[in-house]
C-alpha cells in the first residue's frame, strides 16, 4: 500500500522540504528559487545559509506562526519565502513589508546605505492572488512608467500562483519553474500518484524533492507537530467563525429592535430567514 503524502502546500511541510540544515534540503531550496530567477532573466544563487533553519520543537508552543524561509546567499542577498493557502485582502501590502523589513535588515544602525543589499521576496500562493494577470509567475520591480528602466536592482518579488498551472498541459511539456509548481499541486492529493511517478520521472530535481516529502511524511515526530500545528489552525478558524456568527446575531438583534424590516435585516447579515425568525421571536420576547 502506497504511503499517503503530505501537501507540500502546507507551510509547515514546505518548511521541512526546503529549510531544513541539510545538504538536500539546501540543494532543493537552490534549485527551486534559480528556476524561479532564471524564469525572469534574473541572476542565479550559487548558495545559501538559513536565517531561521526549520526545527519543529520551536513550533510546539507557537502553532500558528508565520513559517516563512529566510535565507542569505553568498553575495549577502536576502530571500523570503512563503506559502499563503487562504486569501487575505492585504497580502500585497504584507508582502511589500515582509521586503521592507528584510531590506532594513541587511545592514547595522552605524553603516552606510551602500551595503544595502538585494532582497528577494518569493510568494507562492494557492489561490488567484494576482487578477490583472493569467500568468503563474508574476515578477515585479521597481520602473520608470514611461521608459521601464529600473531604480535599482535591490526590490524583488515574485508571485508563484499554483493554480494558474495551465490543466491541459502535460506533465512531459512542463519544464523549470512549471515542474515545481506541479510538484507543488499535485503532490499530497489523493489518487494522484500515477502523476508523481511522472514528475519523478522528469528530472533529478523532481525526484530528490519527491522522495524529500516521502521521508517528512513518514516522519512520526514531523507527523505529530504537524497535526498539532494543523489542529490549532482549525480551532483557530472556528473561534474566528463563531465569532462572526455571534457579531452578525447581535446585527440583527439591534436592527430588530430598531424596528427593521426582515428583508432587510437578512440582506445586511446573510442570515438564512428561518434563522432570523427565530431571533426576531427572542428579540420581541425580551421587549415584553
Amino acid at each position: 500500500m502506497k504511503m499517503k503524502l503530505l501537501s507540500p502546500m502546507n507551510d509547515f511541510v514546505f518548511k521541512a522540504l526546503f529549510g531544513r540544515e541539510d545538504a538536500t534540503s539546501k540543494q532543493l531550496l537552490i534549485e527551486l528559487l534559480n528556476d524561479t530567477l532564471r524564469a525572469k532573466g534574473e541572476d542565479l544563487i550559487a548558495s545559501v545559509k538559513y536565517l531561521n533553519p526549520f526545527n519543529y520543537k520551536e513550533y510546539e508552543f507557537d502553532k500558528l506562526s508565520v513559517l516563512d524561509i529566510k535565507a542569505e546567499t553568498e553575495k549577502g542577498e536576502r530571500v523570503n519565502i512563503e506559502v499563503q493557502v487562504k486569501p487575505e485582502v492585504s497580502y500585497r501590502k504584507r508582502s511589500l513589508y515582509y521586503w521592507a523589513k528584510t531590506y532594513a535588515e541587511t545592514i547595522g544602525e552605524a553603516e552606510p546605505y551602500e551595503e544595502l543589499k538585494k532582497t528577494i521576496v518569493i510568494n507562492i500562493m494557492d489561490y488567484d492572488a494576482i487578477h490583472e494577470s493569467k500568468k503563474l509567475h508574476t515578477h515585479f520591480k521597481l520602473l520608470e512608467r514611461e521608459e521601464h528602466f529600473t531604480l535599482t536592482e535591490d526590490l524583488q518579488i515574485h508571485y508563484l500562483e499554483v493554480p494558474k498551472l495551465a490543466e491541459a498541459k502535460q506533465i512531459e511539456a512542463l519544464e523549470g519553474i512549471e515542474l515545481w509548481i506541479a510538484f507543488l499541486k499535485e503532490a499530497g492529493k489523493a489518487g494522484n500518484e500515477e502523476k508523481i511517478e511522472r514528475l519523478k520521472r522528469r528530472s533529478e530535481s523532481m525526484s530528490k524533492v519527491i522522495e524529500s516529502l516521502e521521508t517528512v511524511s513518514a516522519d512520526e515526530k514531523l507527523l505529530e507537530a504537524y497535526r498539532a500545528r494543523e489542529k490549532a489552525r482549525r480551532d483557530e478558524i472556528s473561534k474566528l467563525a463563531y465569532a462572526k456568527k455571534q457579531a452578525k446575531i447581535e446585527t440583527a438583534e439591534k436592527a430588530f429592535r430598531n424596528g427593521a424590516d426582515l428583508d432587510f435585516i437578512a440582506e445586511i447579515t446573510d442570515i438564512p430567514l428561518e434563522e432570523l425568525r427565530e431571533i426576531e421571536k427572542r428579540v420581541k420576547s425580551q421587549q415584553n
